[in-house]
């Protein structure tokens, strides 16, 4: 319709132009080129328009006849561009479902087409690695490294062959240049991170971190929970070196970031204890116990005032169990300082909602104090008995210290950086519980049995009758016989001592 009107539109126009001109009553003489003309106007200026337009019109189809060689190589440049598109989609399908050959195929089908040799790389470097041919998928990852646009993904290609290999180092260097040209890229960050671990580089670890952070690849509480444990790791390798003020300057620097983190405070406190700060020490391990009760908070606290009368040290103790007063170790805390003062029953109270949930060896250890102070030893050997049973606390660092190794440092940086703990949930169920009853039963006292009624003296036995008299035979199986009882008996008495000694020495490792 549109077409139709434009037609009839020029149609009207060219009428009404030969209309006007045919009004002109004018003539026009002249002469050009040797030639006389006489001629009405009109037409003389009708066929000037008429040479105008010729001369355009003829003007477009000379260019185009000229530009034709130009279209008809773009034509095929464009075709043979298409081809080479369309090799390169479908190499890369092949590689994604694993035909290793077909995608040769590909990869070489566009190379021929594609002059942008960059865009084939990648599918010859994973055409190769889909055959085994890692010799020429190296070659093609590193030819990539030549072109910024493709920089980045061999040097993807470069690392995860390094890895393959078991360069670390290679591949350290290939993630790092990666992060620098992409510090958005999640795998590159990954990666720096992983292997900044594995060979102890804190600091370097600690600097991707935060780089991750500000490229939101880590949530900013993994991050800070991450950090924390690189500080307190590097302050560990820092007091190994003898370096203590380095040491003590990232303990605090991690403690800033989790107060609660107990490898940081347990260093921090012990490295303040021995510059002469014990308030300070102090001070750490309550601020942590606040936020976590550890057992090694309790052991490093209790050796600050080891050296203090029993009145004071144990109230010290119920200080630090004030200030977290709701968990297991404020119980033990509470127990302990009541033994320091010997308040024995006081103790037995602080413990027994422990041991009616979920009674630990430290627990045991400490009832089993009590009842030998009330009761003797003989009321405190079955508790030490359960004490030398009981699973110990799976916890790193229960026993009042954490000797991690250069791998034990790593696995505990990732644990506390995505979990927020020191370790995994333990494998092996605690102590079983003893109801109130039997707890009642346990810690009364025991009872003592009546002496044995000795029988009246009836005089000398009447003699034996001749038969019965005793022979120089009977009389030396009867010394054999005795001296075989007390050899027994006094087995008996060793083992006896032996298994005594044992728990004895069980109940002083558990005892703070």
């Amino acid at each position: 319709m549109t077409r139709i009107l434009i037609f009839l539109l020029w149609t009207v126009l060219i009428a009404g132009t030969i209309t006007v001109l045919m009004t002109f009553d004018s003539r026009i003489s002249g002469e050009a080129f040797g030639v006389r003309f006489d001629s009405p106007s009109w037409l003389i200026i009708g066929a000037l328009v008429f040479a105008f337009f010729a001369a355009v019109y003829a003007t477009h189809k000379i260019k185009d006849i000229l530009a034709l060689p130009a279209k008809i190589r773009a034509k095929d440049a464009e075709t043979k561009r298409e081809r080479g598109v369309a090799a390169l989609t479908r190499g890369l399908e092949a590689v994604a479902v694993g035909d290793a050959a077909d995608a040769s195929h590909h990869a070489r089908v566009a190379q021929k087409h594609l002059e942008d040799l960059a865009l084939t790389r990648l599918l010859t470097a994973q055409a190769a690695q889909l055959s085994g041919d890692e010799a020429a998928a190296t070659q093609s990852f590193s030819k990539m490294l030549d072109a910024p646009e493709t920089e980045f993904l061999g040097l993807k290609g470069l690392y995860a062959q390094a890895l393959k290999k078991g360069e670390q180092d290679t591949a350290r260097d290939y993630a790092e240049r990666a992060f620098s040209l992409r510090a958005n890229a999640g795998w590159a960050f990954q990666s720096v991170v992983d292997l900044g671990l594995e060979r102890g580089a804190w600091g370097d670890t600690r600097t991707a971190i935060a780089k991750g952070r500000r490229n939101k690849l880590i949530e900013p509480e993994k991050a800070d929970r991450a950090t924390a444990a690189l500080y307190a790791a590097a302050a560990a390798a820092a007091r190994l070196s003898g370096d203590k003020a380095l040491a003590l300057s990232e303990a605090e620097a991690a403690l800033k970031l989790a107060p609660s983190f107990t490898p940081a405070a347990v260093l921090a406190a012990t490295l303040s204890s021995e510059n002469g700060k014990t308030g300070k020490a102090a001070n750490i391990l309550e601020t942590a116990f606040a936020k976590d009760a550890h057992p090694a908070l309790i052991r490093i606290y209790d050796k600050l005032y080891a050296k203090e009368p029993a009145e004071k040290r144990a109230e010290k103790l119920k200080k630090l169990a004030a200030k977290n007063p709701d968990t297991d170790e404020a119980a033990l805390l509470k127990a302990h300082a009541a033994n320091l003062v010997g308040d024995y029953e006081a103790a037995m109270a602080s413990l027994e909602p422990l041991i009616t949930a979920a009674p630990n060896a430290h627990a045991y250890a400490l009832i089993a104090t009590a009842a030998t102070a009330l009761h003797g030893e003989e009321a405190g050997r079955g508790w030490l008995e359960r004490a030398a049973a009981t699973p110990r606390d799976p916890r790193p660092g229960a026993d009042g210290a954490f000797h991690f190794t250069r791998a034990g440092w790593a696995r505990l940086v990732r644990e506390y950086m995505d979990h927020g703990r020191l370790g995994p949930p333990p494998l092996e169920d605690p102590g079983e519980a003893i109801s109130a009853e039997e707890l009642r039963l346990l810690t009364a006292p025991p009872v003592v049995a009546a002496p044995d009624a000795i029988p009246p003296d009836t005089g000398p036995p009447d003699a034996a009758p001749p038969d019965m008299q005793p022979s120089p035979e009977n009389e030396t199986a009867a010394e054999n016989e005795n001296v075989s009882a007390q050899t027994d008996e006094s087995e008996e008495r060793k083992i006896e001592n032996d298994e005594d000694g044992e728990r004895a020495a069980a109940a002083a490792r558990l005892t703070p």
